[in-house]
């Protein structure tokens, strides 16, 4: 639905006039007048809530949104601490075989939506698999058509072709090389004709990634689902996922079976400096 200028609340009494909301308004949607901001072009607004967030007083409302359901930003992350998240985080390919706890999960999924997107679109669909069963029944069914595809010798060419060759033999022998028999997956896919529409699901699944760690829980970037989903795109609505979207990629997740004890120091990165002339 188009912005107009109700979905705009200001607290007249609150409000010091300090310009701060209309000066952090990049599409230039709201402007200063008598000393006081107005919605003056509410077609320009891009829903970023940059003008809630910033209010020194918190005498701004938008789009339903208001300062007293916010969080006061306080008790960043130390430097060492978020440090340590990044460095520590690793690609869990074992998992206790159970679903995550569902207030967890509702938790991980409502901080992770708070991810950018490009132009702050927000077009992403995130299908999430929460029950293993579920994501066992897609996995054998994976499974059983890729060995009928290796058999008929219907594979189409692909960049991890000798992956799929060997994955159904290996799934009889124990080795789920697709799914390392993580209990839950999400897929992101976003709107075919969002602005950013290759980078806004990695970003997604970079925070979602993030949080799930410092939630205790494992994660691992799943580029062979990825691939089935190339493969196979009559999963694709079965997952959910509309067609007006197109998947951007995949991530496993759940309780991890091991745990991590130390990082790994890389030592200094390796960039390269820019000057310019």
């Amino acid at each position: 639905m188009p912005v107009t200028q109700a979905d705009f609340t200001l607290d007249s009494q609150a409000c010091i006039g300090c310009g701060l909301c209309a000066g952090d308004c990049l599409p230039g949607a709201l402007h200063m007048q008598d000393g006081r901001p107005v919605l003056a072009a509410p077609e320009r607004c891009m829903r970023c809530l940059h003008c809630l967030a910033v209010c020194p007083v918190g005498a701004v409302s938008m789009l339903g949104h208001s300062p007293q359901a916010s969080q006061p930003l306080t008790g960043w992350p130390t430097p060492d601490s978020l440090e340590q998240l990044i460095k520590g985080r690793r690609s869990a390919r074992q998992y206790r075989q159970e679903n995550v706890a569902p207030p967890l999960l509702r938790r991980l999924l409502d901080v992770a939506d708070h991810a950018p997107t490009g132009v702050c679109a927000r077009q992403l669909h995130v299908a999430v698999i929460d029950d293993m069963a579920v994501l066992a029944a897609l996995r054998g069914e994976v499974y059983t058509r890729l060995e009928a595809l290796t058999t008929q010798g219907q594979l189409p060419d692909n960049p991890r072709i000798h992956y799929f060759a060997a994955a159904a033999r290996l799934w009889k022998e124990g080795n789920d090389m697709i799914f390392r028999s993580a209990p839950h997956a999400v897929i992101v896919s976003n709107a075919k004709d969002a602005p950013c529409k290759e980078q806004d699901p990695l970003i997604y699944l970079s925070y979602f990634e993030l949080m799930a760690q410092s939630l205790g829980l494992g994660t691992v970037w799943c580029g062979l689902l990825y691939w089935v989903l190339q493969l196979m795109p009559d999963l694709v609505p079965r997952l959910g996922i509309p067609d007006s979207h197109e998947v951007g990629y995949a991530m496993l997740f759940g309780y991890p079976a091991l745990q991590y004890q130390r990082t790994v120091e890389r030592g200094p990165a390796d960039i390269h400096r820019v000057v310019w002339s």
